[in-house]
């Protein structure tokens, strides 16, 4: 939070310096003020526009996150106990074993890997074991029957959670999207910059006020587009409770 709010800062006191030198180097002359009030209504509409849009999804994607890494430690949980009803002991040593290599797999390698925003191979590894020994499990009885078929149905739920989630964590802004969101950020502030004021205190104030609310939004943008750096993070607890069961 201290870095997003000094980045704002930062961005507030280079607007007032813009503001400034824009005031003493480019005085508008009356006929230009129509010309400029324009544009900075038109970039002001599409640049809310784009703004909402963004901060929308990425607000939606981190939320997903957080939503699937629940669901998923929830279908482990569901694996864990449903194995424990199986008649072969072995299999059942198992499939815990299995079970607790991946979730730490997930909080260790996976969950260093999805912040740099790449794959983990490791991890996906042990999930394919995981779902190698749950669907190898040997069938001794009825009941086995009944309690596989459910392990199954388990297994294609935690295999379409897993990929959602690792796929949502992957998911950043375009480069092309936030170039734009930047450049219409840039023009926003440039345009006001433009307006003449009388005094030159206020227009400099309501200038950097502009200045460390964008910075604030972008910055709020950006660290919400990455759910696992910065200030807000998705949460691991889901698996870390999940592990505590397991152990």
């Amino acid at each position: 939070m201290q870095a997003l709010a000094v980045r704002s800062g930062g961005l507030a006191v280079a607007v007032i310096a813009v503001f400034l030198s824009a005031q003493s180097l480019f005085p508008l002359r009356p006929d230009d003020l129509h010309a400029v009030n324009a544009f900075l209504s038109i970039v002001s509409v599409i640049y809310s526009v784009l703004l909402a849009f963004c901060a929308f999804v990425v607000w939606s994607q981190f939320n997903a996150v957080q939503a699937q890494t629940r669901q998923e430690a929830d279908a482990l949980e569901d694996i864990a106990r449903m194995s424990e009803l199986l008649s072969d002991g072995p299999s059942v040593q198992q499939i815990r074993r299995k079970l607790n290599a991946y979730v730490e797999s997930v909080l260790g390698s996976e969950w260093r890997q999805l912040t740099k925003g790449a794959h983990d191979a490791f991890t996906q590894q042990r999930f394919s074991e995981l779902c190698q020994a749950l669907r190898t499990v040997p069938v001794v009885d009825a009941r086995d029957q009944v309690v596989f078929g459910q392990i199954l149905e388990a297994v294609n739920r935690l295999t379409r959670v897993r990929e959602e989630r690792v796929t949502m964590s992957l998911t950043r802004i375009p480069p092309t999207l936030w170039a734009a969101l930047l450049f219409l950020s840039g023009a926003l502030l440039v345009g006001f910059c433009l307006l003449p004021f009388h005094s030159l205190f206020t227009g400099a104030l309501l200038a950097g006020l502009l200045g460390g609310g964008v910075g604030l939004l972008l910055g709020i943008v950006k660290d919400i587009d990455n759910p696992f750096q910065g200030v807000w993070n998705a949460s691991p607890q889901p698996f870390q409770d999940l592990l505590e069961q397991l152990r």
